[in-house]
């Protein structure tokens, strides 16, 4: 039987069902139990919580986008994580931290560059103070005659599976609300007027309405159809670790050309280094790991720009996400006007899952933003 969790046992039917306990799924939930306290609201995740693509996620958040919809979505994110580090007060700035963020990149990139900041903000040259200080941080540090480091604004480094489970705690904390864990949904149909959700044992609940938050298991279960339709894949994401301690208050480095960077993970001492795998159409549930054409993409990055970093490059985490086209999230009905499907974080799902989430329940609520 599938394992819950509840301040008050486990009800019969719901007003809500969250399929899905990561991060967008854990917004999805306490945006839901804010606006209306009443509302019985039912978190269900396959496996246990805190299993998914959310506890490996690195975390960065830059507020940027490649395209104006994207972006407008990256600064109602920011503005949404500004409001929670009010109100979860138990979790001092939402489990954020700023972190000063540095660019390399080819100078024909930088118009196109800081088109994608969403708060309007532009990239500023690197004064020689520091240049020392980026390389005292990154060892080695080179870039060639047709490529510039930058500087912008600061921008953060959250905590996503402690916020993800802060949460939960919060929605948890509420009489009537559930967790269920170990419950796979396999189908989501209409049943006397009420929305059933069937898991795989044969296992059953009903709801009057549902958000399905799948991560990287979009392409497995009740949305898959519709997942697909909408272009939607999984692929390897992949970020090393830099087993070398970073200096008090050290900078990102972000790779822009190469869709890569270099972020301090203070916490582990250690650097998270992540890259773009070329690994594509791997489910989340099929074993995966770093490989040697994994290595080999790390290692002729840092080759050419911090060299230094090479012999402290060991180990890493591996997960699989969902990116749909453009990187832009997917927040539709599905077959059902009571039934909303969020997915295609795009290896970017944390720092969108606000916006994603207030997405879903403006659309199944039929709610107008102001």
């Amino acid at each position: 039987m599938p394992d819950t969790t509840s301040g008050a046992g486990v009800a019969s039917h719901y007003d809500l069902a969250v399929v899905g306990a990561g991060v967008v799924g854990a917004l999805t939930a306490y945006y839901a139990v804010r606006q209306d306290p009443a509302r019985r609201v039912l978190v269900i995740t396959h496996a246990a919580r805190g299993t998914g693509a959310t506890r490996l996620s690195a975390g960065f958040d830059t507020p940027t986008g490649h395209n104006p919809a994207q972006r407008e979505l990256a600064a109602r994110s920011t503005a949404l994580f500004d409001k929670l580090a009010t109100e979860l007060t138990d979790l001092p700035d939402a489990g954020r931290q700023p972190v000063d963020v540095y660019w390399l990149l080819g100078r024909d990139n930088i118009a196109a560059l800081d088109a994608t900041m969403a708060d309007g903000g532009t990239t500023s040259s690197v004064e020689p103070q520091q240049r020392r200080m980026l390389e005292e941080a990154f060892p080695g540090l080179a870039h060639g005659g047709d490529e510039v480091l930058l500087a912008s604004a600061p921008m953060t480094a959250g905590q996503p599976q402690l916020l993800a489970d802060h949460l939960l705690d919060e929605v948890l904390s509420t009489p009537g609300n559930t967790l269920l864990e170990g419950f796979r949904v396999a189908s989501i149909g209409r049943t006397g007027g009420h929305i059933e959700l069937v898991a795989t044992d044969g296992s059953r609940v009903t709801t009057d309405k549902a958000v399905v938050a799948p991560g990287p298991w979009a392409l497995d279960g009740p949305v898959a159809d519709a997942a697909r339709e909408r272009g939607a894949r999984v692929k390897k994401v992949v970020a090393f670790h830099i087993m070398a301690t970073p200096p008090p208050h050290a900078p990102a480095l972000i790779f822009e050309d190469a869709d890569a960077f270099l972020l301090p993970h203070h916490p582990g001492g250690h650097w998270i280094f992540s890259i773009t795998s070329p690994d594509w159409d791997r489910g989340p549930d099929e074993p995966l790991a770093i490989d040697a054409r994994d290595r080999d993409l790390a290692v002729t990055l840092l080759e050419r720009h911090v060299p230094g970093f090479v012999p402290h490059l060991l180990g890493g985490r591996v997960l699989g996400d969902c990116f749909t086209p453009g990187r832009l999230p997917v927040v539709d009905t599905v077959g059902d006007d009571d039934v909303v499907m969020a997915i295609g974080g795009s290896g970017s799902g944390y720092r969108l899952a606000p916006a994603m989430a207030e997405d879903a329940l403006d659309l199944l609520y039929r709610r107008t933003r102001i």
